[in-house]
């Protein structure tokens, strides 16, 4: 057996659900996050693989049922990856060459100015998984699987050996059928429903829709604000901040949000965000990603309990809940004052 086919089943024998191989020539005309040797000098080859998600725990989620099984098996999912991709880089290392595992987050480009607002990733474990034949864009731009859509982790390894690369997913065998469900599911309305942006790698395009400000996902994702426009649903975060259209307010805007989010009383679970300042963070959204099942049915499904699922509030004891829509409102305005100036 090659070591291209062995790395494969590595990952493969020990949880991941699909995996395959890019090399240089795959990733040409690349943006920075391709450059393999950012991280590893003379580097040849990514492995790229997935995991999966526990999709009765982000129904749970969806549904405002209980958010903590959700983040639990997000923040552990995240930690395999990163286990998984040092242990095959030991595993390619005993086979004789150089090799090293990658983080599978939270791992920023500190060097560009401004990193905290930018987080360009030091590898790009989503640009190396459409290359490698791993995955597929979604129109939301997360990377899924046919049949199981993109509720899924992604991870990399990189190695000087020279592996034998994977074709990128044809056309036929695309997960993404357009139905573009998952552009309901971000509460401040990143996504363009209508525009697209392309990125090339090793001479092929690749698409998905555009972002009207990185920010937007920032402030939502985040945690600092998580009602929708509408009013009538939101994330897990009790935050309810107005969205400016201009980029320099909306940056004003998040600024304030986060100063008040550190006020706010602290919630169950919760992980350290290097670029915030190491202040807590919550998986309260990610919906965008999770929502997709690679079904469309099973998809319209996740997309109506999060829509039916209510507004998020925050007691003084940091404990969360939810009501339905005009219920919350109000509820937010009886709320004693110096409490609801913590989330809008």
């Amino acid at each position: 057996m090659s070591l291209s086919q062995e790395v494969k089943d590595f990952v493969l024998s020990r949880g991941a659900i699909a995996a395959g191989i890019a090399n240089l020539n795959s990733l040409k005309a690349g943006p920075p996050s391709v450059y393999l040797n950012y991280k590893l000098p003379g580097a040849k080859s990514a492995i790229s693989f997935a995991l999966p998600f526990n999709k009765d725990y982000i129904r749970a989620f969806l549904s405002k049922q209980d958010r903590l099984p959700h983040e639990q098996d997000n923040l552990q999912t995240n930690i395999r990856s990163t286990e998984l991709s040092w242990q095959l880089a030991e595993f390619i290392q005993k086979a004789g060459f150089e090799a090293r595992g990658i983080s599978s987050n939270l791992k920023y480009r500190k060097e560009v100015p401004g990193w905290e607002i930018a987080m360009h990733p030091d590898i790009s474990h989503r640009y190396i998984a459409v290359a490698s034949g791993v995955g597929s864009f979604g129109w939301s731009g997360n990377v899924g699987i046919k049949g199981l859509g993109t509720a899924i982790i992604l991870g990399t390894c990189l190695t000087k050996a020279e592996l034998d690369p994977d074709e990128p997913v044809p056309e036929d065998k695309k997960f993404c059928d357009l139905c573009k469900l998952c552009v309901s599911a971000c509460a401040v309305e990143m996504f363009e429903k209508d525009k697209e942006v392309s990125v090339i790698l090793g001479g092929r395009t690749f698409s998905h829709s555009a972002r009207k400000s990185n920010l937007l996902c920032q402030f939502c994702c985040g945690g600092f604000t998580g009602l929708a426009k509408s009013g009538k649903w939101s994330t897990w975060s009790p935050g309810r901040f107005s969205i400016p259209e201009k980029s320099d307010d909306l940056l004003k805007e998040l600024l304030r949000a986060i100063s008040l989010y550190n006020k706010r009383p602290a919630m169950p679970g919760g992980y350290t965000h290097p670029a915030f300042g190491g202040i807590r963070q919550y998986m309260t959204c990610g919906n965008c990603q999770i929502v997709c099942w690679g079904n469309k049915k099973e998809t319209a499904k996740n997309m109506k309990l999060l829509h039916n699922s209510g507004c998020v509030f925050q007691k003084p004891d940091g404990s969360l809940y939810a009501l339905p829509a005009e219920e919350a409102s109000i509820t937010f305005e009886e709320m004693d004052s110096s409490h609801r100036g913590l989330y809008c």
